[in-house]
């Protein structure tokens, strides 16, 4: 059984809080009162991963079972494809200013962030070291209307002592790579706001996980368990300013994805406890909605559709895998 963020804390405490302050179950109503989530794709072996729509609204998922699949779901037929196995252990995923497909790949001695042609399936490594040192395992990706990439990379439950610090990175268009922080503790999803003021980065600790011994004091923003940390981004496209947007003691933040409003949606997971949690919340840090747990796994990953499908949440699950729809009062923003 899945416990929704509100029905642990009231069976541990009798009391609702989160981000220490009351939630605002029913305000805002970006899914209906009654809404359940959909499942349109079942059957994958590992954790669902990347959910991105391409241009054509195909959506693009992750089964992050070694050496991973990436799968093809087609709003318009309901049918599910592999389009690539194995993946190398793709995990986020993300669209960029040429409709390539961006992957963070985590496969031990192959990780790297890599693009694939979704013509003609060619994959392009981007990058997988800095400055000499090999990068973790890159985890989830965006993008700001410049053409800059932005991805994390942490260690999760990697065997291989790293060579890198749990980072976020900045791939600018000439190639060069630039380290913008070590100060997340694990850095998991990402995303830039519609404005491209603001860099939101989903923070995931959990004990169980393994340490990253070259990030020396761990997290710097005093997250226990999960939340989202907040960035300014500069002309230039450094960071400034970060800050806690959100925090949880609920579930370990994961996935991410944002509205035309600028509401910043994300997915948080508690394998342990088998309790699952998903917000949205508004620019100014309120919890608008907690949206609805689906029937089955723990949420993991988040992204709308696109065109006539941009109304649409899609989820990703693990234990069991799944795809996941519901229908929202808001629009998904893609800026490529």
């Amino acid at each position: 059984m899945v416990l929704t963020a509100r029905g642990l804390l009231l069976a541990a405490t009798g009391v609702a809080f989160m981000n220490f302050a009351c939630v605002p179950m029913a305000s805002a109503q970006i899914v209906a009162k009654d809404a359940k989530w959909e499942r349109v794709s079942s059957g994958g072996k590992g954790t669902g991963e990347g959910v991105v729509a391409a241009r054509d609204g195909s959506i693009y998922v992750v089964d992050l079972a070694t050496p991973g699949v990436l799968h093809r779901y087609d709003p318009k037929t309901g049918k599910t494809e592999t389009v690539m196995s194995p993946s190398n252990m793709a995990n986020g995923l993300h669209i960029d200013r040429n409709g390539d497909l961006l992957m963070g790949q985590g496969l031990p001695g192959a990780q790297m962030l890599a693009k694939r042609n979704l013509k003609t399936g060619a994959v392009t490594k981007l990058a997988d070291t800095y400055e000499g040192k090999k990068l973790i395992a890159p985890n989830d990706i965006t993008s700001d209307s410049k053409g800059r990439i932005y991805f994390t990379d942490g260690r999760f439950n990697q065997i291989e002592e790293p060579e890198s610090p749990n980072s976020v990175y900045r791939l600018d268009p000439n190639g060069k790579l630039t380290r913008l922080t070590t100060d997340v503790g694990r850095p998991n999803g990402i995303e830039v706001s519609p404005d491209g003021k603001r860099l939101y980065v989903a923070d995931t600790i959990a004990e169980r996980l393994k340490p990253n011994p070259l990030n020396v004091g761990g997290d710097k923003f005093g997250i226990t368990k999960g939340g989202i940390i907040v960035f300014d981004i500069k002309r230039d496209g450094s960071i400034a300013n970060g800050r806690v947007f959100y925090k949880t003691e609920v579930a370990l933040s994961d996935g991410t994805a944002m509205d035309t409003s600028g509401n910043l949606y994300t997915a948080a997971n508690d394998r342990a406890n088998k309790a699952g949690q998903i917000v949205a919340i508004a620019p100014s840090g309120k919890v608008l909605q907690e949206l609805p747990l689906p029937g089955e796994g723990i949420p993991v990953q988040l992204g709308f559709g696109r065109g006539k499908d941009a109304s649409t949440l899609y989820l990703s699950t693990a234990e069991p895998w799944g795809l996941w729809k519901i229908k929202t009062s808001k629009k998904g923003f893609y800026r490529n």
